[in-house]
C-alpha cells in the first residue's frame, strides 16, 4: 500500500518567518495560487519539496505576499548552514531584544558582517520593515564576497564590480545605494538576481516567490561544487548505451538472479529469468568496455518473491550455499569484479528482517575486502529491512527512490516530494549519508483515457522521445512532482509523467542537498543523449 502524502508545510518553516503556520499534510496538491506556469513554480517546489519553504493553512503559497527583514535572514542563514549559538553584545540593537525569534538568526548575520548597511546610525534593524530588492542582494552579495578568495574579494572591491555594472545596464542603476552597489553586483555575478527589461527595481520589496529563486539558486550553486559518484545498471536491453561507460564511476552487471532450488539448496543463476537478469552471449565485449574506461565492476544479483526469497533467506544452509556460488563468481579472474551489488526486493513484513541482514554479514565476510552494495527500497513502504543494521554492514546502500506508482491515483513513479521525503526517513533511519546513493529511475508513466477507465503503460524512453517532436503534443512541468507532463490525444486522451533531463537534473541537486554520496542510474539502457550530457557534467 502507498502512502500518498508528504509534508509541504512544516512549523517556523523558512518563508513562513513569524506567520502563525500549523504543520499540515499535503495530498501532493499544488499550492493553489503557483501554478505549473508561473516562472517561480520551479523555485517554490524545489524548495518545497526538501521542506525549504512551505505554504498557508489555506492551501497557498502567497507568492506575491512581501517578506520581512527578518523573515529573510532566517531565510538565509538557514540556507548558509551556519551556526545560531554565539552570544549577541547586550543593547547593539535598540529594536531587536534577545528574546525576539527573530534574534539568532539576526545576531548571527551581524557577527559575519552581512548586514552592517542595514543597521541605521541609531543602531536599529527594523525587523519587521519590508525588505527591499537592494537589501537582499547586498546582504547575499556581501556572504558570497566573505566565502571568495582575498585577492578575488579586493580585486572586486576595487572596482571589478564597475565591469558587472557596465555589462548589466540596467537601466535604474542610478537608483540603487551607493554603499549597496558592489555587493548587489556580485550577487547578480554569481546568477542570484535577475533584471527585467524596467531595471533592477532595487527599492521594490522581496515577495514570497522572489525569496524562493533567490535561496533556490543559492542552494543550486552550494549543490554545483559537491561531487556525486554514479553507479550504472547494466541490465535489460542497455547495450545501446554501452559507450557511455566513460561517464560512470561503477557499473554494476545486471546478470545473475537467486536460484533457490528448495531446502538447503541455492545458488547465482545465470539463465532463464522472466526479468531477464540472465548472463548474455558476449558479455566479454561489456566488461572489456568497462576495463578500457576504468570503471569499477559490480556483480549485481536480483531477486524478488517469484524467486521465493522469503524462503530462501529463512533457509540457513541455503544462505550458506548461495554466498559460496557468489565469492566464486565475484573472484573468478574472467570477470574482473572488484564488489557486489544485492538486489532483493519484496521483503513486505519484518518477518525476514533478521534473516536478510545475517545474509548480508554472511555475504561481508567471504568478500575479502571487496565492496558489498546493497539496494533498498523506500522505509515507508517495506517492513523486511533493517536499514541501520544495512548501513553498518554495506559500504554502499542504494535507495531505490522510483517505485512510488499509484495507478489508480495516477500519482507517478518518482514526484520529487517523495523522494526527497524518503531520503530524510531513510537518513534518519540509521543509513550513513556518506553510504548512500539516490536510486533514479529512468521511466514514464502512462495514463490512456479518462480517469474512470484509465489504462497504464510504461513506454521507452526513446518511443516518448519520439512522441515528443511529432504534432499535437502539450508539454508542461507538473506540480508539485516537478516531472514533465506530456498530453495529447490518439483516439483516446494520454497523460504522460517523463523522467526527463532536467527532471534528473533535480534528483541530482536533491542528492546533493542532502550530501549523499552518489546516483545510481536504473537502467543504462533508458538514458538517452539529453540524460547523458547532464550526467558528464558531473566528472571532474
Amino acid at each position: 500500500m502507498y502512502k500518498k502524502t508528504v509534508m509541504l508545510a512544516i512549523i517556523g518553516s523558512l518563508l513562513a518567518g513569524s506567520a502563525t503556520v500549523s504543520a499540515y499534510e499535503s495530498r501532493l496538491t499544488p499550492f493553489r495560487d503557483v501554478g505549473e506556469s508561473d516562472w517561480s513554480a520551479e523555485h517554490v517546489y524545489s524548495l518545497a519539496a526538501v521542506q525549504a519553504v512551505d505554504g498557508y493553512a489555506d492551501g497557498g503559497f502567497h507568492p506575491l505576499a512581501s517578506m520581512s527583514r527578518e523573515e529573510f535572514i532566517k531565510m538565509m542563514i538557514a540556507a548558509a548552514g551556519v551556526s545560531q549559538d554565539a552570544s549577541l553584545p547586550a543593547g547593539q540593537l535598540k529594536d531587536v531584544s534577545s528574546d525576539r525569534w527573530s534574534y539568532p538568526m539576526i545576531e548571527a548575520a551581524m557577527q559575519r558582517h552581512w548586514i552592517d548597511a542595514m543597521i541605521d546610525s541609531g543602531g536599529r534593524f527594523q525587523p519587521t520593515a519590508p525588505i527591499r530588492r537592494e537589501e537582499v542582494a547586498y546582504a547575499m552579495g556581501t556572504m558570497l564576497l566573505s566565502q571568495a578568495a582575498e585577492e578575488q574579494r579586493k580585486q572586486w572591491l576595487d572596482g571589478g564590480w564597475m565591469k558587472e555594472r557596465d555589462a548589466r545596464a540596467f537601466a535604474d542603476a542610478g537608483e540603487i545605494n551607493g554603499a549597496l552597489t558592489p555587493y548587489v553586483y556580485y550577487a547578480a555575478n554569481q546568477g542570484l538576481f535577475e533584471g527585467s527589461e524596467k531595471g533592477f527595481d532595487p527599492a521594490s520589496p522581496l515577495s514570497r516567490q522572489e525569496a524562493a529563486a533567490v535561496i533556490h539558486r543559492l542552494l543550486q550553486k552550494d549543490a554545483g561544487s559537491k561531487p556525486l559518484e554514479v553507479t550504472g545498471f547494466y541490465a535489460i536491453q542497455s547495450y545501446n548505451n554501452l559507450d557511455k561507460m566513460k561517464l560512470l564511476d561503477r557499473v554494476a552487471l545486471g546478470w545473475w538472479h537467486l536460484d533457490y532450488k528448495g531446502a538447503g539448496s541455492a545458488g547465482l543463476g545465470t539463465s532463464g529469468d522472466s526479468h531477464k537478469f540472465n548472463l548474455p552471449q558476449g558479455w566479454e565485449e561489456v566488461t572489456s568496455a568497462a576495463d578500457q574506461s576504468e570503471v569499477s565492476k559490480d556483480l549485481m544479483v536480483f531477486a524478488n518473491k517469484s524467486h521465493q526469497i522469503e524462503a530462501f533467506l529463512a533457509d540457513a544452509a541455503a544462505r550458506s550455499q548461495f554466498v559460496q556460488s557468489v565469492a566464486a563468481t565475484v573472484n573468478d579472474p574472467r570477470f574482473g569484479f572488484t564488489g557486489v551489488n544485492i538486489d532483493f526486493e519484496d521483503l513486505y513484513g519484518p518477518e525476514r528482517r533478521n534473516d536478510f541482514t545475517a545474509l548480508l554479514s554472511e555475504l561481508k565476510k567471504v568478500l575479502n575486502g571487496k565492496k558489498l552494495t546493497v539496494a533498498v527500497p523506500p522505509v515507508n513502504y517495506y517492513e523486511g529491512y533493517d536499514l541501520k543494521a544495512i548501513g553498518a554492514t554495506a559500504d554502499e546502500v542504494i535507495l531505490m527512490a522510483y517505485n512510488f506508482l499509484s495507478k489508480p491515483d495516477r500519482l507517478p513513479s518518482a514526484p520529487l516530494p517523495l523522494v526527497a521525503e524518503t531520503i530524510r526517513d531513510t537518513l534518519a533511519a540509521g543509513v550513513p549519508k556518506d553510504k548512500l546513493v539516490l536510486g533514479i529511475g529512468k521511466r514514464t508513466d502512462q495514463f490512456i483515457g479518462n480517469a474512470e477507465q484509465a489504462t497504464y503503460a510504461s513506454p521507452a524512453s526513446s518511443s516518448v522521445e519520439e512522441r515528443l517532436v511529432k504534432p499535437g503534443v502539450r508539454q508542461s512541468l507538473a506540480v508539485p512532482y516537478l516531472l514533465k507532463r506530456v498530453q495529447y490525444t490518439d483516439g483516446a486522451d494520454n497523460e504522460l509523467f517523463y523522467e526527463d533531463a532536467d527532471s534528473i537534473d533535480r534528483k541530482l541537486w536533491v542528492a546533493r542537498y542532502y550530501g549523499l554520496k552518489g546516483v545510481a542510474l536504473w537502467y543504462m539502457g533508458q538514458y538517452v543523449e539529453d540524460d547523458w550530457q547532464r550526467i558528464g557534467k558531473l566528472r571532474p
